[in-house]
């Protein structure tokens, strides 16, 4: 059975120009085998909201595309849950992404 990602994007990363990598970085998840559906919050707190109930939903794992910020509400998303979190590092910063050893220079190898 294919994994089932929840993908929440944080549209405003990097001054708006994350969306542009959204279709390549979603091809490649499909290409790996996996059902991918892509949550896009109007507001911090409609992000968080949405991607809480993507996570009720019982996906494989929530994977935040975007930067220090939405990792953060993805975190508060998953927490006390079993769901994994994946990061594909879209931001500004990409802080949390550079302790972990996520490729930021490479979308879709981070994918």
């Amino acid at each position: 059975m294919a994994p089932h990602l929840a993908l929440l994007i944080n549209p405003a990363a990097r001054g708006g120009r994350s969306v542009s990598q959204l279709e390549p970085v979603v091809r490649r998840l499909r290409a790996g085998g996996a059902e991918v559906i892509v949550i896009f919050g109007d507001s911090a707190a409609d992000a968080l909201d949405k991607a809480c109930t993507a996570v009720a939903e019982r996906p494989d794992a929530l994977v935040a595309f975007g930067g220090d910020g939405l990792v953060h509400l993805a975190v508060q998303a998953v927490a006390g849950t079993d769901v994994p979190l994946g990061v594909i590092p879209a931001g500004t910063g990409n802080d949390i992404a550079d302790a972990l050893g996520i490729p930021r220079n490479d979308l879709r190898a981070a994918a």
